[in-house]
């Protein structure tokens, strides 16, 4: 393909997934531990009540890491029921003893029950009880409106955030394997037709070869000029079927600028990617340029879905009397990557080719060459075209390919 695009797989997910919680682990021990050791000097507290808030803060701080921040992707586990109203009875229980101080325990707790999306009750179940809790410290303090706020709201307001970050990292991750089926699909899809047609076209045929080379064999002593026959027609068939196979190969190679405009609409509808398509003046294109232009297509729609992450592509497709054009536009994150196990140039930007065949480096995102894109380059150039492909600010890529009509142009 042009573009290693994206290039998180499956092991980059985990790390990204692993340090980003060890991050949120660290952060909920700084403010879970740091009222906790400030309660032995606060006088308004008895004694028990300041060795129940030290010691049941460090009890919530290790349930929340073993059943909230350890554990994998929201959804990708059942709900710890047990242990999640173990965490949310005792963040209530802390709050209700150490009040104001202790919000931050309350609304991690909310939290904690909010993070497994794969269903929204226990999100709306904490978000209810610490709702209560903050109301009657409230009532029981004659806290002001705004203190009043901040303790009835601010849990609330944790678990459901919790229960909504869950939730996109689920459709992130489904968008992601999809988009690796629809690659994967696309390529059996295509591999079988090949297989297909090869089969079609030359099962006769070598069956017939073998046949004459066979009869050719037994006869060639006893009837030399049969055998001279049959070792003629042998050659003939075998030239037709390298015909045959430089067509079939031709005809795959040089797809059509109409039905790669549909198929793209397709593929991207299908990945979820918004797609605006807009072709003018290419109803009568030399063969040439309609083919040059539509493997433009093909490519970077298929790199948009397999690499990309974009959301928004828009594609352009033009023709005045002179040259025609086709441009696809995405809004994906500029970061490099693997290029999808295809061969991939060395680090640095891509190549703008001119139909002098000279090459300008052009300011991109790195590890770009890959085969798809020197395939297309050649191809462009061949035609007397220029094709640039480049990182656009302030995210995306754009590809675009003109092609003059004629070689005088």
């Amino acid at each position: 393909m042009m573009r290693p695009y994206g290039g998180s797989g499956e092991d980059d997910d985990r790390r990204i997934s692993l340090v980003r919680r060890l991050l949120l682990g660290v952060l909920i021990v700084f403010f879970l531990v740091t009222p906790a050791l400030g309660v032995f000097g606060h006088p308004a507290l008895s004694e028990p009540a300041k060795w129940f808030l030290f010691s049941g803060s460090l009890v919530f701080v290790v349930l929340t890491w073993i059943y909230a921040v350890a554990p994998g992707p929201p959804g990708a586990q059942p709900v710890p029921w047990v242990p999640l109203a173990v965490i949310l009875g005792l963040g209530i229980a802390i709050f209700i003893v150490g009040r104001e101080n202790f919000l931050t325990v309350l609304a991690v707790a909310a939290a904690a029950c909010g993070r497994f999306s794969s269903t929204p009750r226990p999100a709306v179940i904490a978000a209810t009880a610490c709702a209560l809790a903050g109301f009657v410290i409230a009532v029981r303090t004659s806290a002001g409106f705004g203190n009043t706020v901040s303790l009835i709201a601010i849990a609330p307001m944790s678990a459901f955030f919790a229960y909504a970050a869950g939730r996109r990292i689920e459709m992130v991750n489904a968008l992601r394997r999809t988009r690796a089926e629809l690659a994967r699909a696309a390529v059996a899809e295509e591999r079988l037709r090949i297989a297909r047609d090869l089969h079609d076209l030359l099962g006769h045929s070598l069956s017939l070869i073998t046949l004459k080379a066979e009869l050719a064999g037994r006869v060639i002593g006893s009837d030399p000029d049969r055998a001279a026959g049959e070792i003629a027609e042998l050659e003939s068939v075998a030239r037709q079927s390298l015909s045959d196979v430089r067509e079939a190969v031709a005809g795959f190679r040089q797809p059509d600028l109409a039905g790669e405009l549909a198929g793209a609409r397709t593929l991207l509808a299908a990945a979820g990617i918004a797609a605006t398509v807009s072709s003018t003046g290419t109803g009568s294109l030399p063969q040439s340029v309609d083919a040059a232009l539509a493997w433009a297509i093909r490519e970077g729609a298929t790199n948009v879905v397999r690499h990309s992450r974009a959301t928004k592509v828009s594609i352009l497709v033009e023709s005045d009397q002179v040259t025609a054009m086709a441009q696809i536009s995405d809004n994906g994150p500029a970061a490099p990557a693997d290029d999808g196990g295809l061969p991939a140039g060395p680090p640095g930007p891509p190549l703008t080719s001119g139909p002098d065949g000279t090459a300008t480096m052009v300011r991109t995102r790195p590890a770009l060459a890959g085969s798809g894109l020197a395939g297309l380059a050649e191809r462009v150039r061949s035609l007397g075209g220029e094709l640039a492909a480049r990182s656009v600010e302030p995210q995306g890529f754009l590809l675009r390919v003109v092609v003059p009509l004629s070689p005088q142009a």
